[in-house]
Protein backbone atom coordinates (compact mmCIF):
# COMPACT_ATOMS: atom_id res chain seq x y z
CA UNK A 1 0.00 0.00 0.00
CA UNK A 2 2.79 2.39 0.86
CA UNK A 3 4.61 1.49 -3.01
CA UNK A 4 0.93 2.52 -4.41
CA UNK A 5 0.60 5.76 -2.59
CA UNK A 6 3.87 7.11 -3.26
CA UNK A 7 3.10 6.38 -7.09
CA UNK A 8 0.49 8.51 -6.77
CA UNK A 9 2.13 11.31 -5.07
CA UNK A 10 4.89 10.85 -7.38
CA UNK A 11 2.71 10.69 -10.74
CA UNK A 12 0.85 13.73 -9.51
CA UNK A 13 4.66 15.75 -8.65
CA UNK A 14 5.61 14.60 -12.00
CA UNK A 15 2.73 16.85 -13.42
CA UNK A 16 4.45 20.37 -14.53
CA UNK A 17 1.18 21.96 -13.01
CA UNK A 18 1.70 20.60 -9.77
CA UNK A 19 3.54 22.63 -7.01
CA UNK A 20 3.02 19.88 -4.78
CA UNK A 21 1.58 16.53 -3.54
CA UNK A 22 0.89 14.08 -0.77
CA UNK A 23 -1.22 10.53 -0.97
CA UNK A 24 -1.66 7.81 2.09
CA UNK A 25 -3.66 5.04 1.98
CA UNK A 26 -4.97 3.41 4.97
CA UNK A 27 -7.30 1.32 6.15
CA UNK A 28 -8.21 -2.88 5.98
CA UNK A 29 -7.39 -4.69 3.02
CA UNK A 30 -11.18 -4.72 2.03
CA UNK A 31 -11.69 -1.30 3.15
CA UNK A 32 -8.77 1.04 1.50
CA UNK A 33 -8.65 4.85 2.06
CA UNK A 34 -7.18 7.09 -0.45
CA UNK A 35 -5.82 10.18 1.07
CA UNK A 36 -4.68 12.51 -1.73
CA UNK A 37 -4.05 16.58 -1.76
CA UNK A 38 -2.65 17.89 -4.45
CA UNK A 39 -1.88 21.25 -4.82
CA UNK A 40 -1.61 23.80 -8.12
CA UNK A 41 0.30 25.65 -9.22
CA UNK A 42 -2.53 27.84 -10.67
CA UNK A 43 -5.91 27.87 -10.52
CA UNK A 44 -6.12 27.51 -14.23
CA UNK A 45 -4.69 24.07 -13.72
CA UNK A 46 -7.20 22.27 -10.91
CA UNK A 47 -9.98 21.54 -13.49
CA UNK A 48 -7.24 19.58 -15.37
CA UNK A 49 -5.88 18.11 -12.34
CA UNK A 50 -9.11 17.07 -10.68
CA UNK A 51 -10.10 15.27 -13.79
CA UNK A 52 -6.63 13.46 -14.65
CA UNK A 53 -6.45 12.00 -10.81
CA UNK A 54 -10.23 11.02 -11.47
CA UNK A 55 -10.09 9.50 -14.74
CA UNK A 56 -6.84 7.69 -15.35
CA UNK A 57 -4.91 8.14 -11.75
CA UNK A 58 -7.08 6.67 -9.44
CA UNK A 59 -8.03 3.87 -11.84
CA UNK A 60 -4.49 2.82 -12.05
CA UNK A 61 -3.80 2.90 -8.27
CA UNK A 62 -6.76 0.55 -7.64
CA UNK A 63 -5.47 -1.77 -10.82
CA UNK A 64 -2.48 -2.51 -9.22
CA UNK A 65 -4.01 -2.77 -5.60
CA UNK A 66 -6.56 -5.30 -7.26
CA UNK A 67 -9.60 -3.87 -5.53
CA UNK A 68 -11.22 -0.42 -5.46
CA UNK A 69 -10.80 2.57 -2.46
CA UNK A 70 -14.25 2.37 -0.01
CA UNK A 71 -13.62 6.05 0.72
CA UNK A 72 -11.46 8.83 -1.24
CA UNK A 73 -10.71 11.76 0.74
CA UNK A 74 -9.41 14.09 -2.42
CA UNK A 75 -8.03 17.74 -1.73
CA UNK A 76 -7.45 20.05 -4.56
CA UNK A 77 -5.86 23.68 -3.79
CA UNK A 78 -4.43 26.66 -5.59
CA UNK A 79 -0.19 27.37 -4.29
CA UNK A 80 -0.28 31.24 -2.95
CA UNK A 81 2.21 33.86 -4.53
CA UNK A 82 4.85 35.15 -2.57
CA UNK A 83 4.20 38.87 -2.03
CA UNK A 84 7.05 40.41 -3.61
CA UNK A 85 6.04 43.96 -2.68
CA UNK A 86 8.55 45.75 -0.40
CA UNK A 87 8.12 46.04 3.57
CA UNK A 88 5.47 48.35 4.41
CA UNK A 89 6.31 51.15 6.01
CA UNK A 90 5.80 52.16 9.69
CA UNK A 91 2.94 54.00 10.79
CA UNK A 92 2.75 57.62 11.45
CA UNK A 93 2.19 57.87 15.64
CA UNK A 94 1.05 61.06 14.98
CA UNK A 95 -1.86 59.87 12.63
CA UNK A 96 -2.14 56.17 14.38
CA UNK A 97 -1.88 56.40 17.94
CA UNK A 98 -1.18 52.74 19.45
CA UNK A 99 -3.96 51.62 22.11
CA UNK A 100 -2.53 49.18 24.23
CA UNK A 101 -5.28 47.13 23.97
CA UNK A 102 -3.80 43.53 24.41
CA UNK A 103 -3.51 44.48 28.35
CA UNK A 104 -7.02 46.30 28.50
CA UNK A 105 -9.15 44.38 25.11
CA UNK A 106 -12.60 44.74 26.17
CA UNK A 107 -12.55 48.79 25.99
CA UNK A 108 -13.74 50.47 23.42
CA UNK A 109 -11.53 51.98 21.34
CA UNK A 110 -11.88 56.12 21.12
CA UNK A 111 -13.38 57.59 17.74
CA UNK A 112 -12.96 60.71 16.67
CA UNK A 113 -16.48 63.04 15.58
CA UNK A 114 -16.30 63.27 12.06
CA UNK A 115 -18.79 66.09 11.80
CA UNK A 116 -22.02 64.44 11.23
CA UNK A 117 -23.85 64.31 14.12
CA UNK A 118 -24.01 66.99 16.95
CA UNK A 119 -23.64 65.26 20.34
CA UNK A 120 -22.66 68.35 22.27
CA UNK A 121 -26.51 69.56 23.36
CA UNK A 122 -28.89 67.48 25.23
CA UNK A 123 -32.09 65.82 24.23
CA UNK A 124 -33.92 62.79 23.35
CA UNK A 125 -32.58 60.42 20.39
CA UNK A 126 -34.93 61.83 18.03
CA UNK A 127 -33.70 65.45 18.24
CA UNK A 128 -30.95 64.19 16.81
CA UNK A 129 -30.13 65.65 13.64
CA UNK A 130 -27.54 65.00 10.94
CA UNK A 131 -25.73 68.21 10.66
Amino acid sequence: MQQIAAFGSHECRSKDTVHSAICTITGTPDQLVLNLACTAKSEDHVSELMQYVNDTLLPQMENSLGIQFEVRNLQFAVAGKENLALPSEPLDAALHPQQDWLEQPFIAPSLTPTGGLDFGRGGTPSDLSIA
